[in-house]
């Protein structure tokens, strides 16, 4: 199952790179997280990092949804695998481009491979895929407070 998204971004791309590679703005744009920290604060960020998340379930309960960056490529490439939570592990994938200047693209993809057990749901998990797609879509909130004004 996979999602994508693209939004354009007025900001430079280093600036958009850094607010999607710290997990702490995560609370900021992804309306289900609740709290996001580094696992090892103080630690530069790079492939490996991880981050501890708790998100929303849609129950009202909170759930561990910790995460690991795969990619990490300054400032063009970032990607993430959930790795805690659920039997769904999904991956985030943010590809960015610039204009040369003051404006970047960015284009998200939210994938799941469904492995073990996992995959007798399979066929359950397509009918989630309007909220693979709306989380894909969070995208547009980080644009939003990227492109305030300076207060």
């Amino acid at each position: 199952m996979q999602a994508e998204h693209d939004v354009v971004i007025a900001r430079p791309i280093d600036a958009v790179f850094g607010f999607l590679a710290d997990g702490t703005n995560n609370p900021y744009w992804q309306p289900m997280v609740v709290r996001t920290e580094p696992d090892r604060p103080g630690q530069p960020l790079g492939v490996g990092t991880v981050f501890r998340q708790r998100v929303r379930h849609p129950l009202g309960f909170t759930v561990s949804a910790d995460y690991r960056l795969t990619t990490y490529q300054p400032p063009t490439a970032l990607a993430v695998v959930v790795v805690s939570g659920g039997p769904v592990r999904p991956t985030m994938a943010y590809d960015l481009t610039s204009d040369g200047g003051r404006v970047t693209t960015v284009h998200c993809t939210l994938r799941s491979d469904p492995k073990g057990l996992a995959k007798l749901a399979a066929p359950l998990l397509n009918l989630v895929h309007p909220l693979f797609a709306w989380e894909a879509a969070w995208v547009d909130n980080a644009r939003d407070i990227l492109e305030l004004p300076p207060s």
